[in-house]
């Protein structure tokens, strides 16, 4: 039984359109895997000494970037409760797995919620350790993607409603407002992990086109250590040149140029849309 303390601090989910959020500092930095068979562990130093490793408690894998639409999708909710003149929703969510399907674009068979708890699952196991949100770079937090989850179900073994809680580092984005950023409900739509990452590295560093009219770039190995990508660095390069040669981001283009050093570079820029 819950006291009473605890029953007010449960958020039942909205239902209907949400604006989807996103945390802008797990948008530009290896958090998840990008492809569905991940490695047991990563590592990312960034160019300012920030610090990323991922692990994940022993039986489990890492996440995946697939399963981050899960943490995607809470965000979105507690932010639109704010947004709707709740004080403190807190960081735990009450919903039923159909409208958490249906938001990120899946079907609702029964496999599809056995996958749902299997991804939140691996949410629930994988830790990070980070310094990115610290100006003193040798200062450590440490999390996992998913704080809890439970879930019920019937006799069949379908979850009749579930609930999870977000961890205090990604809560505390969402409290201050300017820690998560607006993305595409298209998003969800790319079925490519890499293409996934660079939507919202796009959203991150190209933002509206308005601060950074020439949008960002980064160079090809740069964005191979940032995904985590196990691949060989020329394999990366190909499937680097294969996404520019899809162009298949909403909102956003992809441009490659020859960088100062030989390495070359990919441009990240918003998409303006010319009318006659």
């Amino acid at each position: 039984m819950s006291t009473p303390k605890e029953q007010l601090d449960l958020f039942f989910a909205l239902v209907g359109d949400v604006p989807l959020r996103d945390d802008r500092d797990a948008m530009s930095a290896p958090m998840v895997s990008l492809s569905k068979k991940p490695p047991a562990e990563l590592n990312w130093t960034g160019p300012s000494g920030q610090q990323v490793k991922i692990t994940a408690t022993t039986g489990s894998s890492i996440a995946t970037i697939y399963d981050f639409d899960v943490v995607i999708w809470a965000i979105s909710q507690v932010n639109a409760a704010m947004e709707r003149g709740r004080e403190d929703p807190g960081p735990t969510i009450t919903f039923r797995p159909y409208d958490l399907l249906r938001s990120i674009g899946r079907t609702t068979g029964g496999r599809d919620y056995e996958l749902l708890k299997a991804a939140i699952s691996r949410l629930r196991a994988t830790r990070i350790e980070t310094t990115i949100r610290r100006r003193a770079k040798d200062r450590m937090e440490d999390f996992n993607l998913l704080a809890d989850a439970s879930w019920e179900e019937d006799e069949k073994g379908r979850p009749l409603g579930m609930q999870i809680t977000l961890p205090r580092w990604v809560y505390r984005a969402i409290q201050t407002r300017k820690d998560i950023l607006a993305i595409s409900p298209q998003y969800f739509e790319l079925t490519g992990g890499l293409d996934r990452f660079l939507y919202r590295l796009a959203r991150r560093h190209a933002g509206n086109g308005k601060d950074n009219p020439y949008g960002w770039a980064f160079s090809f190995r740069d964005l191979h250590s940032r995904t985590g990508s196990p691949a060989p660095y020329g394999q990366f390069a190909r499937d680097l040149r294969k996404a520019i040669k899809r162009d298949a981001l909403p909102t956003y283009t992809l441009y490659e140029e020859a960088g100062a050093n030989g390495d070359p570079l990919l441009r990240l820029q918003y998409r303006r849309i010319l009318l006659p």
